[in-house]
């Protein structure tokens, strides 16, 4: 199996309420963020949303579709939503938040398996297209975020992926 090590970092011009909001409802995702196709709540969770299940649908740049479940394991207002992913893909994914500077920095940590076996074996081949693929799909959120948010700022930096593979 192959493992990918994923950093992506948004600088928006918009409060840190306003960024909050439109990332803590993934539901609405499709409605600004380009290659996500589909969000459905498979299964409720708590009044803060732990324990919460959706499915996702995603179309980058390269010939292929992922879908997998995210369930809400932390969320703590304003600071941070963390899941785990099981599906085409498997592992963690981190939401930060904060300000800095006047912006509103989100950074997204997103340590994943490809579980699906012709994932699998296409991480193996094509390691570097992937990454280029997930910046690109990371890239279209953080312009498409600032624009459903009237942000006249936005400023997408990706961190220098990793690919390792396991024993």
């Amino acid at each position: 199996m192959t493992r990918f090590e994923l950093v992506t970092e948004w600088r928006i011009g918009s409060s840190l309420d306003e960024v909050w909001e439109a990332i803590s409802h993934c539901e609405c995702w499709p409605q600004w963020w380009r290659g996500l196709s589909n969000v459905v709540e498979v299964s409720a969770g708590g009044r803060d949303g732990v324990g919460t299940l959706f499915r996702f649908s995603w179309k980058g740049v390269l010939p292929y579709h992922l879908v997998f479940d995210i369930r809400t394991t932390r969320v703590e207002r304003l600071r941070i939503i963390e899941g785990v992913a099981s599906g085409d893909v498997s592992g963690v994914g981190i939401w930060r938040f904060a300000r800095e500077d006047g912006v509103t920095v989100v950074r997204y940590e997103w340590t994943v398996r490809m579980a699906a076996p012709r994932m699998k074996v296409l991480a193996w081949v094509a390691g570097p297209l992937l990454r280029w693929n997930h910046n690109k799909v990371m890239e279209w959120g953080g312009r498409g975020l600032a624009r459903h948010l009237r942000s006249d700022l936005c400023v997408v930096q990706t961190g220098a992926p990793s690919v390792a593979p396991t024993k």
